[in-house]
């Protein structure tokens, strides 16, 4: 499983020449080297213990076989290895129920012709185009389950019994026999550009969709609308392989084009801005982000999450069975009224983690093979399926999310939430991508 990394905003004005540039890598690199501890300084002594290592033949590494014998000696020593009781231990059951990734989003009927409409932009980069260094930006690692992320959002829509006339695909994935529609680079520009078509003319009754997985971070907050003083942003691919990529820090781009080219995060100010400001009542759209630091992603006011106890929170991270009597089914939902924006549009934002907490892709091991995948959207897709509640709520879908991130995603445990632009009854509404909440 591959993790989320944020990667902090830099404006075009902080932006290094390529001198400068180079010169902050080679000492990055060699402090990341000293903390290693592969290189030591004694006073005016500096001690490269990789080279150390490459001439001492005291200090070389065991070969492989030199290890083995320490091993099996150590074993014997110690009287030998206990076989396991295989058979004892309870996720070895066979009557357990399966975790949520070896079990497969059901097949979605077809959907009938006089199904609603959405509009709906999906993006998933996985930043595989993004291949220059970025020490000052952050490391953005290659996700390798965007492909799943945007397979499982288009089965989801089906089970949702919803049309997409009107679909854009942002990303970097190749997949074979091709998307439904002709697909953009989710860069900074196209991905906003994306934001405003969604929005453009909307009117009452009409329904969006805004679905983003990719990464996320968080930088200082500079407006004061943050409570916890962060902005969230949504990181765009750096298209390090332009031709003008250099010229972003030598101040000779405009700051929009540099931007757009070291991929500056989207911040959840511009998300607002862009999609939600001036929505005019009646129209419903719903976001989802499948990402890092993404529980305010819309900076809606009113936030809706399943309880998590500390003690099966703890109980998650030392990898330890569910409590006995554990059930996440008709739990009463937390609700925290934030520090959001007004909006007149009905508004629902799903995410997949709180601000402070990172996500992780994950491997659907459902099928014949195993597939990278995106834990939020593949649960999501299991749950408007109707899984296991025929016909769910939206709390009821917020339960099944929140139990299967408690069963199989429990070393990196995160608490997904709903965000909504007015105080909602969750269990009042079977869950739908259209009409108001």
């Amino acid at each position: 499983m591959l993790s989320c990394c944020a990667a902090p905003d830099t404006s075009a004005a902080e932006m290094l020449s390529e001198e400068e540039f180079l010169r902050k890598e080679e000492q990055l690199l060699e402090e990341e080297i000293r903390a290693m501890g592969m290189v030591h300084i004694l006073g005016d002594h500096r001690i490269d213990m990789g080279e150390a290592l490459k001439t001492d033949p005291a200090l070389r590494p065991l070969t492989e076989a030199e290890l083995d014998a320490l091993v099996e000696a150590e074993i014997a020593r110690s009287g030998g290895l206990e076989e396991p009781d295989w058979g004892a231990m309870p996720w070895m059951d066979e009557g357990m129920e399966p975790f949520p990734n070896q079990q497969p989003i059901p097949a979605a009927p077809a959907v009938p012709e006089d199904a609603p409409v959405v509009k709906a932009v999906l993006v998933a980069p996985t930043y595989q185009s993004s291949k220059h260094s970025m020490p000052m930006l952050g490391n953005l690692e290659v996700l390798l389950g965007s492909v799943g992320a945007l397979e499982d959002i288009l089965v989801a829509l089906q089970h949702a019994k919803v049309r997409t006339p009107e679909l854009k695909i942002l990303t970097d994935a190749k997949k074979s026999g091709g998307w439904p529609v002709a697909h953009e680079a989710p860069t900074r520009k196209n991905i906003l550009k994306s934001m405003q078509w969604l929005v453009q003319d909307a009117k009452s009754g009409d329904n969006l969709l805004f679905f983003f997985a990719g990464h996320a971070g968080q930088f200082r907050d500079m407006d004061g609308d943050e409570e916890d003083g962060k902005d969230e942003h949504i990181c765009p691919v750096i298209q390090g392989q332009h031709p003008k990529f250099a010229a972003a820090f030598d101040g000779s781009l405009e700051k929009e084009e540099a931007d757009d080219l070291t991929g500056r995060g989207i911040s959840d100010d511009e998300i607002f801005d862009t999609m939600l400001k001036d929505l005019p009542e009646g129209v419903r759209i719903t976001t989802i982000f499948d990402a890092c630091h993404s529980q305010t992603m819309a900076d809606l006011a009113h936030s809706y999450e399943v309880r998590v106890e500390a003690d099966e929170m703890a109980r998650a991270k030392r990898q330890e069975p569910p409590p006995p009597g554990f059930n996440f089914d008709k739990r009463p939902l937390t609700v925290c009224k934030v520090k959001g924006k007004p909006c007149a549009a009905s508004v629902l934002c799903l995410a997949g983690c709180k601000d402070r907490e990172t996500q992780q892709t994950w491997c659907d091991q459902s099928g014949p093979g195993m597939r990278g995948a995106f834990f939020l959207t593949n649960m999501l897709a299991k749950a408007i399926a109707g899984m296991r509640t025929p016909n769910p709520t939206y709390a009821d879908v917020l339960r099944e999310i929140t139990r299967d991130f408690y069963r199989g995603n429990r070393l990196n445990m995160s608490i997904p939430s709903f965000s909504t632009s007015s105080a909602v009854d969750l269990d009042a509404k079977p869950f739908s991508l259209v009409g108001p909440l």
